[in-house]
């Protein structure tokens, strides 16, 4: 525990530094705005008038935590994330079918992608062929998040966003890890569910990025062929002590995927996840959208399961 507080400590003296940081807002006699890099190294400069357009509600939610407002978002952050945007943010297509069209229309000073999804690929070529800047981003991780803000709110001017949405989220997570005991030697298969399919995930999203940070072993980490083709054999081989499942698209239609393909055959409930409790649908804002400002909220949702001894 010596060495975990020594950490904790160091995480808080680093957190005050960064606060000490961004307590002076951006230089005004800046003509061309500050400088923001994507996850390629290309840099921007923007200002915090800049029209921005994103290509995923995750994204454009951290401008908005910024203090910013977007000009163009996917359909989503309306309509199932319901942001909240001004009345006249245009919606520009959906996270996987970007519409190019609509995108150029609104005049962008940049358009920010997500740099994990082929769609966004596909558009950021276009885009540079219009002379239009964009750039990568991505958000798997809270340290992705923590840097992406810290951009954004240069950007803005908002030093106290900043405080508020990242260094307050970031004590949290360090607080609730000074709980925590060593890694417990336990085994956490993470799958995500749709209403066509079933996957085995690392962690390359939010809910594997605490479970590794945790300690637990992701049995798709060792043996890879989960990740090509996920089958109940499979899994019943590895007998993980915890499954979790992250639900993409309709929660309702992925639930009823995997009742009809997965829970009704009789090896299912053979499994020690299974009849232990331990077989956990993720709730979507938590896992399925990218935590943001609840990043501590995720990580506190998953450890009261993992360790419930240290919540009563």
């Amino acid at each position: 525990m010596t060495g975990r507080r020594f950490f904790c400590a160091l995480l808080l003296f680093s957190v005050l530094l960064s606060l000490a940081a961004c307590a002076a807002s951006p230089a005004p006699e800046e003509p061309d705005g500050v400088a923001l890099r994507d996850v390629n190294g290309s840099t921007v400069r923007l200002r915090p008038e800049s029209r921005l357009v994103f290509g995923e509600a995750s994204l454009a939610e951290c401008w908005l935590l910024a203090g910013g407002m977007p000009v163009g978002v996917p359909l989503d952050a309306i309509e199932e994330r319901a942001l909240p945007l001004a009345a006249d943010t245009a919606a520009v297509g959906t996270v996987k079918s970007p519409d190019l069209e609509k995108i150029a229309a609104l005049e962008p000073d940049y358009v920010v992608l997500s740099a994990d999804l082929s769609a966004h690929a596909q558009l950021k070529d276009s885009l540079e062929q219009m002379g239009i800047p964009c750039g990568y981003f991505r958000l798997d991780s809270f340290e992705d998040y923590r840097e992406l803000m810290a951009q954004f709110c240069a950007v803005t001017g908002r030093a106290d966003l900043y405080e508020e949405n990242v260094l307050s989220v970031e004590m949290g997570i360090a607080a609730l890890r000074e709980k925590l005991p060593e890694a417990p030697g336990l085994s956490a298969l993470l799958l995500r569910a749709y209403s066509t399919g079933m996957k085995a995930k690392t962690d390359d999203n939010p809910a594997g990025k605490i479970l590794k940070d945790f300690g637990l072993e992701n049995p798709a980490e060792s043996n890879p062929s989960l990740l090509e083709e996920l089958s109940i054999e499979k899994i019943i081989l590895d007998d993980p002590d915890y499954i979790f499942v992250m639900t993409m698209g309709s929660e309702t239609e992925a639930r009823e995927y995997l009742r009809a393909n997965v829970e009704s055959d009789p090896a299912w409930s053979g499994l020690s996840a299974v009849k232990n409790g331990r077989y956990i649908i993720l709730p979507q804002e938590l896992f399925h959208y990218k935590p943001n400002d609840r990043w501590d909220d995720s990580y506190e949702y998953l450890a009261k399961i993992i360790y419930p001894d240290l919540f009563d």
